[in-house]
This record gives C-alpha cells, sequence and structure tokens, in this order.
C-alpha cells in the first residue's frame, strides 16, 4: 500500500517531469541508398530533438521544481510577467530548490468496539521543551472508524525557524477529542529522539482509548492555570484552560475561534488553533458547511447523522452516514435482516 499523500502523487505523475526523448535505432545490414535515406531522416530528427532540447533546458531553466509556475504580471500594459513558484511546504527557494527541515508523520488509528461510530478529532502538534511550549506548526484530522480504519494519514510538520534550533528537544503532540461534544478523549507524546537529522520520518499506529477509560491527572505538575495530564505513556504535560498557554499554563492570550468552537492553543505565528463544530470549517470555525441541510431526502435516511466530509481529505462523496442501529448502506437505506428468537 503506498504511503505517498495525494499530493505526491500528483507530482509524480506529472508528464513535464517524465516524458523523454525518443530512442533511435539505427539498422545493419541494408543497401546503400537505404542506409543515406535513413541517415538524412535521422538527421533531419535529431536536428529537430536539438530545437525540442534547447526548448525543454529553457523550460527547466524557469520550471519549479517540487511546486507550481505561476506567471505574474509587473505590467499589464506593457506585457511584462514573470514565472514566480508556488512552493509546497516542504520546500521553499526561488525554485522550490531546498528542502525545509521537518517532521513526515504517517499515522494509523484503530478504536475499541465502543467508539466505532464516534467522530474524532484529531490534532497533532510539533512542539519544543522550552517554557513557552512554542507550537511550531500543527495539523488537524476528523476520524471515524468505518471510513478511516485502513487509512494511513501522512502530514508534514515544519519548524517555526529555518534552520531549527538544536538545542532545544522536539516533540509531537497528539490530543483526541470527540468531535460533536468536544469531550477530551487523551493525548499521545512522540519524542523527536535524532534533532540531527533534518527530515525526520516517523510511522506510528495509535489506540483511541475506551470511552470509559479513567482519566488519569497528577498533582505533581505545577500548572497554573490549567491542570495535569498524563499520557497514555506515564509523561505528565499541563492542559491550559481557555486563553491560556505555555509549560506551566502561564502566558495569557487572545483566542480568535469563533464562539462555539473549541481553542487549544496558539501557534507560533499568533493564529488560534481552533476544533470547529461539526458543520463549521476554516481556520476560525467561521464559515458554514451547508452540504447535510441542503436537502434532507437526499442526504441519509431513517434519523442517520450526516457528517460532512473533512477538507483535508480528497473524497468523491461530499457526506457520509452514521446509521442508527438496524439500518444500514451509504444512505442508511438498508433496512438490517434480523433474527428474533422467543423462548417459552
Amino acid at each position: 500500500e503506498s504511503v505517498r499523500s495525494e499530493v505526491e502523487n500528483f507530482f509524480c505523475a506529472r508528464q513535464f517531469d517524465t516524458n523523454k526523448l525518443t530512442v533511435i535505432h539505427f539498422s545493419l545490414g541494408k543497401s546503400t541508398n537505404s542506409t543515406n535515406q535513413i541517415t538524412q531522416q535521422h538527421t533531419n530528427e535529431m536536428i529537430l530533438h536539438s530545437t525540442i532540447r534547447q526548448t525543454t533546458i529553457q523550460q527547466y531553466q524557469q520550471r519549479c521544481h517540487r511546486g507550481l509556475p505561476l506567471r505574474i504580471w509587473l505590467n499589464i500594459d506593457k506585457n511584462l510577467p514573470i514565472v514566480a513558484c508556488l512552493c509546497p511546504p516542504s520546500f521553499y527557494g526561488n525554485m522550490c530548490q531546498y528542502q525545509n527541515q521537518r517532521v513526515s508523520l504517517t499515522l494509523r488509528f484503530q478504536t475499541f468496539s465502543d467508539s466505532r461510530q464516534t467522530l474524532f478529532a484529531l490534532i497533532m502538534l510539533l512542539i519544543d521543551d522550552s517554557n513557552e511550549r512554542i507550537i511550531h506548526s500543527y495539523q488537524q484530522l476528523n476520524y471515524i472508524y468505518i471510513r478511516d480504519c485502513q487509512t494511513k494519514f501522512n502530514i508534514y510538520l515544519l519548524y517555526s525557524t529555518r534552520p531549527k534550533n538544536q538545542t532545544k528537544n522536539y516533540f509531537i503532540h497528539i490530543d483526541i477529542y470527540e468531535k460533536i461534544s468536544f469531550t477530551y478523549r487523551k493525548s499521545f507524546l512522540i519524542p523527536l529522539k535524532y534533532p540531527f537529522l533534518p527530515v525526520h520520518r516517523i510511522a506510528v499506529q495509535l489506540n483511541i482509548p475506551r470511552t470509559n477509560d479513567r482519566q488519569e491527572n497528577c498533582l505533581d505538575q505545577p500548572c497554573i492555570h490549567g491542570q495535569c495530564i498524563r499520557y497514555l505513556n506515564d509523561k505528565r504535560f499541563c492542559q491550559c484552560s481557555h486563553a491560556w498557554t505555555g509549560k506551566y499554563c502561564t502566558i495569557p492570550y487572545r483566542c480568535t475561534c469563533s464562539s462555539d468552537s473549541l481553542c487549544i492553543g496558539i501557534s507560533s505565528n499568533n493564529r488560534s488553533i481552533c476544533i470547529c463544530p461539526l458543520h463549521k470549517w476554516g481556520s476560525q470555525c467561521l464559515l458554514h458547511n451547508t452540504i447535510c441541510y441542503s436537502n434532507q431526502n437526499a442526504t441519509c435516511q431513517n434519523n442517520g447523522k450526516c457528517i460532512p466530509i473533512d477538507e483535508n481529505i480528497i473524497s468523491d462523496k461530499p457526506f457520509i452516514c452514521i446509521c442508527p442501529k438496524g439500518f444500514s448502506g451509504e444512505r442508511c437505506e438498508i433496512v438490517d435482516n434480523k433474527i428474533i428468537l422467543l423462548f417459552h
């Protein structure tokens, strides 16, 4: 199974990067006239290919190695354009020729039977061990077992400085919340053990805990505006109250998330990190997703719950349905067979 992301698959399939010149084969043992004709024909082809090669070299000098070229007009009246490169997060430079220092993270999640119809919000944070507990970058995903049990999520987490500060220790902190109720489930901590690596690749499979697993708090961490929480690997951290951040929850900040969302921190570029309610989206949860309300007859039947597709996931379906007991199918339109046993 491929571990490449959709973006990587797109760039690997670009014809511009894979087209090669045709290989010319010469035949032996033919007549002189035939040989001269073939030689002249191939001479003409070589001239043509030489012209193509020069054009290709010019295109190569202007192309974006790992990005997309954008034509920008400096002066529309005089038609003075330049070509600039729109680089993906993992590359930078005027031709996207340099790699960013980053963490390449491959994740797969599993749940127990009591949570297989629960929609989760997964937040992956790249943090350091400073007192500010800087969140260098983050990614957020929606996960539901019936859709994503076999899915491998591939994400990049970038450091906020270039190059990264090698005197600090870095970690991946993963928070798990129930998407609909904002109920906190658990957190995972993954240390980055080799800080000298420019690209740190990690692949893990994590089990989301049960709903009745006891929340283990701790008293030996001086959390000023928050509570001490244990990771699943027994380490501790301060889960800060609303509008507080830092290693010990001593740094105030202003949350810009919508009032009906959950604000869980602030990133290194001073932007709030928000978990949106079910039918809202955007960096501040200010945009509405109306797909589940557009036509009730065309969405989920038999009291099924309509879940909009995560904007970070490429899918041909705009929503999925969580069916109540006794129904199944893409729209919960199928009544399940059942056997009734009576004992006298």
